[in-house]
C-alpha cells in the first residue's frame, strides 16, 4: 500500500509538472504570436499619427469649403482607426505607441506643407503621394491570414483608405490632373518612390518593435 501511495503520489507529481510545462508552453506561443500582431499593429497605428498632422496641414490649406468638409470626415476616420487599432494593442497585452514614423512621419508632413503654396491643386497632389502609401500599407495587411475579428477590423480601415485615395484621384481629375496627365504621371511616379522609400524604413522600425 505504501508503495502504491507513492507510486501514485509521484505520478500526480510528474502529471503536475507536464501540465506546466505544457502551460508554460503554450503562454510562450501566445506571447510569441501576440507580439507579431502587436508590431503589426503598431506600425498601422504610427501610419495614423503619420496621417493626421499632414490632414490638418491640408484642411488649413484648401480654400474650397467642399474640399475641405470632405477631407475633414476623412480625418475623423483616421481618428477613429486610432481608437480601434489601440484598443486592440491593449487586449493583446501590448501598449499603443502614440507617435509616428521617425523619420518618414516628417517626411510626409514635409510633403504636405510643400503643397500649400499653389492652392487647392497642389494640396491634393501632394496629399496623393502620401495617400498612395496608406492605402498600399493597409490592402497589403488586410490580405494577411489574421483572426477573423482583427481580420475584419484591418479590412475596414483599408477600404476607408481605398476610398479616401480615390476620391482625391477624382478630385484631380476634375482640376484636370488625371492620371493620364503629365501632373498625374508625375505624381503617381513620386508617389510610389516616396511610398516605397517609406515602407522600406518603416519596416526597419516594425523588425525593432517585434
Amino acid at each position: 500500500m505504501i508503495t502504491d501511495a507513492g507510486t501514485a503520489e509521484e505520478r500526480a507529481r510528474y502529471t503536475g509538472l507536464e501540465t506546466r510545462a505544457l502551460s508554460e508552453r503554450t503562454l510562450e506561443r501566445t506571447i510569441g504570436d501576440n507580439a507579431a500582431l502587436i508590431a503589426d499593429l503598431t506600425d498601422l497605428l504610427q501610419l495614423e499619427f503619420d496621417a493626421l498632422p499632414a490632414y490638418t496641414v491640408a484642411i488649413a490649406g484648401l480654400r474650397r469649403p467642399d474640399l475641405r468638409e470632405t477631407l475633414t470626415s476623412f480625418r475623423a476616420d483616421h481618428e477613429r482607426h486610432v481608437r480601434d487599432l489601440s484598443a486592440h494593442i491593449r487586449r493583446l497585452g501590448g501598449f499603443p505607441l502614440a507617435l509616428p514614423h521617425l523619420p518618414t512621419g516628417l517626411l510626409k508632413l514635409g510633403v504636405q506643407m510643400a503643397g500649400l503654396p499653389g492652392g487647392d491643386r497642389t494640396v491634393l497632389l501632394a496629399f496623393v503621394s502620401n495617400e498612395w502609401q496608406s492605402q498600399e500599407k493597409y490592402a497589403r495587411y488586410a490580405a494577411r491570414p489574421y483572426p477573423p475579428e482583427l481580420a475584419a477590423l484591418v479590412q475596414r480601415h483599408a477600404a476607408d483608405e481605398a476610398r479616401h485615395y480615390a476620391w482625391a484621384c477624382g478630385a484631380l481629375e476634375g482640376m484636370g490632373c488625371g492620371a493620364d496627365t503629365p501632373v498625374g504621371r508625375a505624381t503617381q511616379a513620386f508617389a510610389r518612390v516616396h511610398g516605397t522609400t517609406a515602407d522600406t524604413i518603416e519596416a526597419l522600425g516594425r523588425g525593432a518593435i517585434e
